[in-house]
């Protein structure tokens, strides 16, 4: 483990399945039936703005649902990179031993 990552292998590839495991219950947020109800409010302009705000509601969270499936997949790109790194690195002095022997 690098004290500069402060990680070892296999650390960024958890936090990337935890990530897309929270994301699971927000994968759609449908608001949709609570803005359908904005006319039982019994004023116009509240009903819109229930909708505006449903609808701002939706956006907001596909957004960041999106942005942590970037991350995790950044997370698991950085674990991958990590893994062959030190795989390479691991194979160079196994070589080395082997042409000291």
């Amino acid at each position: 483990m690098s004290a500069e990552l402060g990680v070892g292998p296999g650390v960024l590839k958890k936090g990337a399945s935890d990530i897309l495991e929270l994301l699971t219950p927000v994968e759609k947020v449908d608001m949709k039936e609570p803005s359908e109800q904005g006319d039982a409010l019994g004023d116009d302009s509240a009903a819109s703005a229930l909708v505006t705000f449903c609808a701002t509601w939706e956006l907001g969270a596909e957004f960041l649902a999106d942005c942590a499936a970037t991350l995790a997949g950044g997370l698991n790109s950085a674990n991958n990179d990590y893994a062959e790194t030190d795989a390479a690195i691991r194979d160079a002095v196994n070589s080395v031993k082997s042409d000291l022997s």
